[in-house]
């Protein structure tokens, strides 16, 4: 089955919350002090272009960036992902690649951070093209989290 990208709203996130991969929840929740609901709100209402990743029916993922820097024209990319992105994996890796692309039209660097114990994100991001710096403590309790930098090509 073909992935959709579609707009995400406000008010979806009471449907997809439910549904956050437990690594996700870990990541935001746990390491970073921020409550999930509070996270999912923001990003898709702070993003210059919030998506969600819908695949037979099924959110997978929503995702958006947004500006961290006008003036080094640097944005954040951003995705969080639900229980059904592992069965459809392939959809959802299918469009991926050109999302990013299309971030890269509207920042010349894309920053930010994984939590290192999100292996499955870290390889995905690795199969973007991200590149990573060492890990370093990040956030209110000083979890380990990987810096990673995506340049446009000129």
């Amino acid at each position: 089955m073909a992935a959709e990208v579609l707009p995400v709203t406000a008010e979806d996130v009471p449907d997809i919350l439910p549904l956050v991969r437990q690594a996700d929840i870990d990541e935001i929740t746990e390491a970073l002090g921020i409550p999930m609901e509070e996270a999912l709100l923001d990003a898709v209402t702070d993003s210059l272009n919030a998506k969600k990743i819908v695949v037979d029916g099924q959110v997978v993922a929503v995702f958006g960036d947004a500006i961290h820097n006008i003036l080094g024209s640097i944005g954040i990319p951003w995705l969080i992902s639900t229980v059904h992105v592992e069965r459809h994996a392939r959809a959802f890796l299918k469009v991926c690649k050109p999302e990013v692309q299309g971030m890269l039209t509207r920042h010349n660097h894309l920053i930010n951070y994984v939590d290192a114990r999100n292996t499955a994100a870290i390889r995905w991001l690795k199969w973007l093209g991200f590149e990573f710096g060492p890990a370093t403590p990040y956030g209110p309790k000083g979890f380990p989290f990987y810096p990673f930098t995506l340049n446009r090509e000129n």
